[in-house]
């Protein structure tokens, strides 16, 4: 039997990404739409869960991309993926993303109405920052906006004192 055919008898099911059921209202009555929107079928192939064999991070797949994700290999010919759960416990990070509930600015995000993010195990300052960027577009426009302008109100304080203490 082929090692990929034994992989993919391996397989942990997952959820559908969407988390839609049968039956789940999407949208209620409205006088311009009177009946509600309801999932009256899934069909899909299904999605299962796979494993990197290097770090064990664990992905989601569909189960027709799985076994072109399970043929994938690395440069020195060793495969990306598997399905059986590896004992390497992935690396994890504490930092949060700022606009996380936890954050210390959460209460200035919350007055400017930005929503709550959950993300907690960001691994570096960088990852945080890529996050924001590509997860919280708008919200990190803002962000660099205001880090912005408090330069500029800084550069002009400091103008304001130098130029003071010429005059004396």
């Amino acid at each position: 039997m082929d090692p990929i055919d034994v992989l993919a008898a391996l397989v942990d099911p997952a959820l559908e990404p969407a988390g839609l059921a049968v039956n789940e209202i999407i949208s209620v009555p409205t006088p311009d739409a009177p009946m509600p929107m309801v999932v009256a079928s899934i069909d899909s192939a299904g999605y299962v869960y796979m494993y990197d064999t290097r770090t064990g991070d664990r992905s989601l797949t569909s189960r027709n991309m799985l076994g072109i994700q399970l043929k994938k290999c690395r440069p020195d010919g060793s495969r990306v993926f598997t399905t059986v759960k590896p004992d390497i416990t992935p690396r994890v990070g504490v930092l949060l993303c700022p606009l996380n509930e936890a954050s210390p600015d959460r209460a200035h995000w919350d007055e400017m109405g930005f929503p709550i993010c959950t993300k907690d195990n960001l691994i570096s300052p960088f990852h945080v920052e890529r996050h924001v960027q590509s997860k919280h577009k708008t919200e990190w426009s803002a962000m660099q906006h205001e880090r912005q302008m408090a330069r500029e109100a800084e550069e002009r304080e400091f103008r304001r004192v130098l130029m003071e203490g010429r005059r004396k």
